[in-house]
């Protein structure tokens, strides 16, 4: 474990709490198939995760360590991250891993067990549906069952260190909004001002920037996952920018707008709502209280329901989910990030915060939006 993010006593953690919920819903084991499932659990990281060629697996059985089956080429890797001692290797292409699992499986006597797979609410099958399926006909005797609700239960509540990865990216993300608000101006192209921001984010200390769609100028407001464009900026423009780098690989994710040049009244007005609206359900967060008391206050104030929220952590949006639909109970230890937005013709406005739920309340990890619009070159 040369490289670990984590110490061993954090993984053993959140081994234990897995375990729990596992017993809750007569789980035998989990099978991890994501990347980042798999990382959250054992440590292993790659940058393989963008070829689909060659699948890698985590196994979680209840009360015991888990184990990991990595490609032959990933395995020197996979010993020098990871924290746990069994990482098994194998070799070919694609498929050729499958038969190699179902023999773990059944030499840790799982090939007659309830498995929990991770590929329920909010995630995705780390390997082809045709792979999975050829995998149950060599296990023909094990139970695939979502795994989804044990692993977002472990994962919703965020150690000490798990938060500071978080304020860590969100500080990066700072440093690019406040050098990119200074430097941009009319005639400036959305994709130079995305450079602009890109370089600012990793000099700030992010170790990647993944997410940073931007929109400006009327017509454009309404598209706000937009890849930047050759759109020169105009003077009197709203540009909304959201941004989500990474620091060991969490999240920061929270957006900020600005007018170009000077702002206009009704700019002014807007965003100086948005933010209110936005500070009030902060405001009301606290542990004890379901997460629909937080999205009632902006749908009473934007007469509409809507999602104006979520988790975060190893993935940009993670459960729980700031909605009138959701009565999960707000306790501490949750990413929570407050983004109501209303769009006009005149601009997109919305004051993304990101903040850690304490045992009395919440604290800030993204730096608070002022409560004026910003103008570009005056920061």
């Amino acid at each position: 474990m040369i490289l670990s993010e984590f110490s061993q006593g954090e993984y053993e953690n959140r081994c234990e709490r897995a375990w729990k919920f596992m017993r809750e819903q007569g789980m035998d084991a989990l099978l991890l198939t994501g990347d980042v499932n798999r990382r959250y659990f054992t440590g292993h990281r790659t940058q393989f995760g963008v070829s689909y060629s060659r699948p890698m697996f985590s196994v979680l059985p209840y009360g015991k360590h888990p184990f990991a089956l990595v490609s032959e080429s990933e395995g020197y890797t996979a010993k020098d991250v990871c924290w746990i001692k069994d990482i098994r290797t194998w070799f070919g292409f694609a498929d050729d891993a499958l038969p190699v699992l179902a023999d773990i499986l059944k030499e840790l006597k799982l090939d007659r067990s309830r498995v929990g797979v991770d590929y329920g609410s909010e995630m995705r099958l780390g390997m082809p549906v045709p792979s999975f399926k050829t995998l149950q006909t060599l296990v023909p005797n094990v139970e695939f069952v979502d795994g989804s609700e044990v692993i977002w239960a472990t994962r919703m509540l965020k150690s000490k260190a798990e938060i500071e990865y978080i304020r860590r990216a969100c500080t990066a993300n700072e440093n690019g909004f406040r050098q990119g608000w200074r430097v941009a101006q009319p005639g400036m192209t959305e994709r130079e001002l995305h450079c602009h921001l890109s370089i600012a984010m990793l000099e700030g200390g992010a170790d990647r920037v993944l997410f940073l769609p931007i929109n400006s100028g009327e017509g454009n407001y309404f598209k706000v996952a937009m890849e930047p464009t050759e759109r020169k900026l105009l003077e009197g423009d709203t540009i909304w920018c959201d941004a989500g780098v990474t620091v060991r690989g969490y999240w920061s994710d929270y957006n900020r707008v600005a007018a170009v040049g000077r702002a206009s009244e009704d700019q002014k007005s807007a965003y100086r709502n948005v933010w209110n609206i936005t500070r009030a359900c902060i405001e009301a967060v606290k542990p004890g209280i379901p997460l629909s008391a937080i999205s009632d206050i902006a749908k009473n104030a934007f007469k509409g329901p809507g999602r104006i929220g979520h988790g975060s952590g190893l993935d940009i949006t993670e459960p729980p989910s700031i909605r009138s639909e959701d009565e999960t109970i707000i306790e501490p230890g949750m990413i929570l990030h407050v983004e109501p937005r209303v769009v006009l013709p005149f601009g997109c406005f919305q004051v993304e915060e990101v903040i850690a739920v304490t045992e009395n309340g919440y604290e800030f990890l993204s730096t608070p939006a002022p409560q004026e619009i910003p103008v570009t070159g005056e920061i």
